[in-house]
């Protein structure tokens, strides 16, 4: 996907690379002149999370109380308990089963319009949160239990950034990252949540979980290998804990950085890219593209092309991954037309 913005160049592509399934989603939306979103969703246990996140998260952050008071490190958080909270309705999992069933639909892109069939539960969701005190409580007793739980077995890593002004904000559960190129330097605006983060391991330690090791990777109860992530609600069903504190969590970090002259674009990817590179190789690689004139679309692609392994065997899985690349490249006239 390539997209030119008055203020912005955006290139954005996946592959699917040695994996059965595309399991990857991801988004961009423009909310108004001054405000842009972007997302990259890495999905497990099937697709149907990361594709339900990139089509909900850019309308319901409209919603949130928080992004209309101006807080929009504190409105990201409360989007991401959002889609946990919207998925176990019976909307949601409908919704869910529609993804699941078709593998055409929503694989990601531009922000399109919603048909409005959740304006009912954005009241009712309301409701909650201003009974309980606080967003993210975990839902209903029913929707935590049964049917929901039971359907919904896959979840999703997410990383998303909000470029308000000539600020930008961003939200990562998981291991999927943002960084931000300051005239070749990798600014990291993310940080990965590994279960062998001690206080990752004492969170999930404390709501009843274990971290294992296994092959010398530390999982969640013997499963996953990151230790936040949107839906995997089997993991967030302890009625006695918030949602930040569940074995799995949506919660995200908040990062806050000012945009300044001469920072030249912001990468966002998946953990298939990372695997590979890290942060400063995959900031010079997506620089010399840049500047040897290639669109951000076709420096996303060489960036993907050059991470796949060419032998899974070899390469002991690594390069093996769905991979998603963002690049969002800002012009010379970003800070007269975002101020």
């Amino acid at each position: 996907m390539h997209q030119e913005l008055k203020h912005v160049e955006i290139g954005i592509v996946s592959q699917q690379g040695w994996r059965k399934t595309q399991e990857d989603a991801h988004l961009w939306a423009q909310l108004d002149d001054r405000t842009l979103l972007f997302g990259v969703f890495d999905g497990h246990g099937g697709a149907e999370v990361s594709r339900f996140c990139a089509e909900h998260i850019h309308e319901e952050l409209r919603n949130i109380e928080e992004y209309a008071a101006g807080k929009y490190g504190e409105s990201l958080v409360a989007v991401f308990h959002r889609m946990d909270d919207m998925m176990r309705t019976p909307e949601g999992l409908k919704k869910l089963l529609s993804f699941r069933d078709d593998p055409e639909k929503q694989m990601g892109g531009g922000a399109e319009q919603e048909d409005g069939s959740f304006d009912f539960l954005r009241s009712l969701l309301h409701q909650q949160r201003n009974a309980s005190g606080g967003g993210g409580g975990g839902g209903s007793e029913e929707n935590n239990n049964g049917q929901y739980v039971e359907e919904i077995q896959a979840g999703c890593t997410a990383v998303v950034a909000l470029v308000k002004g000539n600020k930008v904000y961003v939200a990562n559960a998981g291991d999927s990252r943002a960084v931000l190129s300051r005239q070749g330097k990798a600014i990291p605006l993310s940080f990965d949540h590994k279960p062998s983060h001690p206080t990752e391991r004492k969170r999930i330690e404390s709501a009843g979980g274990f971290v294992s090791n296994l092959g010398g990777m530390s999982r969640v109860n013997g499963n996953l290998n990151l230790s936040r992530a949107i839906g995997d609600l089997k993991y967030k069903a302890n009625k006695e804990l918030h949602a930040k504190h569940q074995i799995i969590t949506a919660e995200p970090d908040i990062e806050e950085a000012e945009i300044q002259p001469g920072d030249e674009f912001l990468l966002l990817a998946c953990d298939g890219i990372w695997d590979v590179l890290t942060n400063q190789e995959a900031i010079d690689f997506v620089r010399k593209g840049l500047e040897s004139g290639k669109t951000c679309s076709e420096v996303s692609c060489d960036i993907l092309d050059h991470c796949i392994a060419t032998d899974p065997k070899e390469s002991r899985g690594i390069g093996c991954d769905n991979m998603t690349c963002a690049v969002v490249r800002f012009k010379d006239n970003f800070h007269t037309t975002m101020s």
